[in-house]
């Protein structure tokens, strides 16, 4: 370990994954299918860190039905670095959750927060602009988070707005944060992207859990007695309760409306690697091959008469469409679904009456 401290990658697992419906299911979430190559998207974002951090430093924080699931798949991984929620609360819990342990284990550590399911497909760029984040909220005591340069206007995601440039031993521009902004109507999304310092709001953070601590005293008091007894408790046999504890008492929030949006301590760090969320069936199909008519197609398929389609069969046989233009059709062994390509963020409403066995 360094006088730094160690560097802990804190992955964020809990979702399932609902717009991928009827692949992904509650015990087959999103980032344990291979959607965008031959891996899971969990061992994806594992593998992107290879260098940054040591094994014993990658910690999973995930639901409890899904904590089984993960560590079979990361079976690398040493025991008890597979954190489970006792119950869904956002991104701001999650982090403290991950602050509160690491800080035990290193008061000096610093923490990268990434989620599972993003695709970066230029692993060395993204591990360039990570270390230059560290470097950022070392020297800076910074909250850093990074943007993405926008490559069109996009309705789906929120933005950051920087301001001045920052000096640090980083080739990566940084800036600091004038503020953020939730996800726009195309029309402002179209001005943000035409000005300059403005960036895709990718959810991924660095700082020192000192400093992330520190943020959440101030903005999060009236369940920080709560977190700080998990730091007290880490690594004995009360450590669950406390988790328990905390969980009981924190509130609901985003760890950008709980912290990013009221520090002033915030740094945005302008990525130029290519990212995608991934979050729906039109972002996936980007990564399978394209015919000549704008159909997106994975699995055996027969088309005739139809463009703009995205269509994967992800179970035995052929799956044939005739005269269909801007459709969804995914069929898996029990189920199928057919949406119109503009619907696809509306999936996870289909998912509210039906039986458990399709969930």
């Amino acid at each position: 370990m360094s006088k730094d401290g160690r560097i802990a990658i804190c992955v964020m697992a809990g979702g399932i994954g609902e717009r991928f419906w009827p692949l992904s299911r509650t015990m087959r979430p999103k980032q344990l299918l291979a959607i965008t190559g031959e891996r899971t998207m969990l061992r994806e974002t594992i593998a992107r860190h290879a260098g940054l951090s040591s094994p014993e430093d990658v910690f999973i924080i995930t639901t409890k039905e899904q904590s089984d699931l993960i560590v079979r798949e990361i079976s690398e991984l040493p025991e008890g670095n597979v954190i489970p929620e006792p119950c869904g609360r956002n991104t701001a819990p999650c982090v403290a959750l991950g602050a509160a342990l690491l800080y035990a284990k290193d008061p000096e550590s610093v923490m990268v927060v990434v989620s599972s399911d993003h695709h970066i497909p230029d692993s060395e760029s993204y591990r360039a602009t990570i270390e230059d984040a560290i470097a950022l909220a070392r020297q800076e005591h910074a909250l850093v988070t990074i943007g993405v340069v926008p490559r069109y206007p996009e309705t789906g995601y929120g933005y950051i707005e920087g301001k001045e440039e920052i000096s640090y031993p980083g080739k990566t521009k940084g800036m600091k944060v004038s503020r953020f902004l939730e996800k726009p109507p195309l029309k402002i999304a179209e001005e943000l992207y035409k000005t300059p310092g403005v960036f895709w709001n990718a959810g991924m953070f660095v700082f020192r859990t000192k400093d992330i601590l520190a943020a959440f005293e101030r903005f999060m008091p009236e369940s920080n007695s709560a977190l700080k007894e998990i730091t007290a408790k880490a690594g004995t046999a009360d450590e669950r309760a406390a988790i328990e504890n905390y969980y009981r008492v924190v509130e609901k929030i985003s760890i950008d409306n709980a912290v990013m949006e009221k520090a002033d301590n915030v740094a945005v760090l302008a990525a130029t690697f290519q990212w995608n969320d991934v979050g729906s069936w039109t972002s996936a199909s980007a990564h399978w091959p394209e015919d000549e008519k704008g159909n997106r197609l994975k699995g055996e398929i027969k088309l005739l008469e139809s463009e703009n389609c995205i269509v994967g069969n992800y179970h035995e046989g052929l799956v044939g469409v005739i005269g269909l233009s801007d459709v969804v059709v995914i069929r898996t062994g029990d189920a199928v679904l057919v949406c119109a390509k503009d619907k696809v963020q509306d999936v996870k409403k289909l998912l509210t009456d039906l039986d458990e066995k399709y969930r």
